[in-house]
């Protein structure tokens, strides 16, 4: 038994060590003005191709129950980037910008042009076109501080539908300063970036249920914590956390070396 259990471990070792390919997408210039509706009408994004599988975090080989497609174009004046999201339940509470959105049910855009890792643009849209934009110093720091930066002219739009809800974004260059770029890319030149959404089944009755018990394990006994914490497992087993570049579960959304590369391409 103890051989096979060290066997398990060197093979779970072997296979962290090993080169993980990073997905890299061509983002066309758009080719017509792009008016942010969520509709996704424009022919700039009928040309443009999708980035690929947005896989599970936790599970790459399974696809998730409620698939996404996403697609990005750029011109002179911004990134665009277009969420495509299969769901027929998708819901939202929060409605002020700079809500923990994360908490519920977004689309997500990283970036990081420098590819140093630091200071990196996030930005949350929810089914309800509630945002929250944040500049990230490095993974596991940010705070208050944090979701005081903006993304200056930022536009969003959603539109919900029968079999889900689409997200549109346009992000000025210009409003990239703290991310370490203030202009548009050339063609040809590449930057680091994460594409994610959040699926949480359930909806807010699941959302309260598990705050309660969160809130129970404070005063709860050792006996009662350890039931708690089994329920809390079986409530967000069916929770989703998707990727286009599949990072480290244990450390979600925020691994920047795990970001994949979007080169801009100028094919008018």
């Amino acid at each position: 038994m103890k051989q096979g259990i060290g066997t398990a471990m060197i093979l779970a070792a072997a296979l962290q060590a090993q080169p993980v390919k990073l997905p890299v997408y061509g983002a066309r210039h758009a080719v017509d003005a792009i008016r942010i509706d969520g509709k996704l009408d424009e022919a700039s994004w009928a040309f443009s191709p999708r980035v690929g599988e947005i896989h599970l975090i936790t599970d790459p080989m399974r696809r998730p129950k409620f698939p996404t497609e996403a697609t990005v174009i750029w011109d002179d004046a911004n990134l665009y980037v277009g969420f495509a999201c299969t769901d027929h339940e998708a819901w939202a509470r929060m409605q002020r910008r700079d809500d923990h959105l994360w908490e519920e049910e977004v689309v997500e855009v990283f970036l990081d042009p420098d590819d140093d890792g630091k200071n990196y643009a996030e930005l949350e849209v929810s089914p309800d076109n509630v945002v929250v934009d944040l500049l990230i110093p490095r993974p596991g720091a940010g705070g208050d501080s944090a979701l005081h930066w903006d993304i200056a002219g930022l536009q969003t739009g959603v539109a919900r539908h029968g079999a889900g809800w689409i997200a549109e974004i346009a992000i000025p260059w210009k409003s990239l300063a703290g991310a370490g770029v203030s202009a548009a890319p050339k063609a040809g030149d590449q930057w680091r970036a994460g594409l994610y959404r959040i699926k949480r089944p359930g909806g807010p009755a699941k959302v309260d249920q598990i705050a309660a018990l969160v809130a129970e394990m404070k005063t709860a006994s050792t006996e009662r914590n350890v039931q708690i914490e089994t329920k809390l497992k079986e409530l967000r087993v069916d929770d989703e956390y998707s990727a286009w570049s599949v990072t480290r579960p244990e450390r979600g959304f925020h691994d920047p070396e795990r970001f994949g590369y979007i080169q801009f391409l100028d094919l008018r």
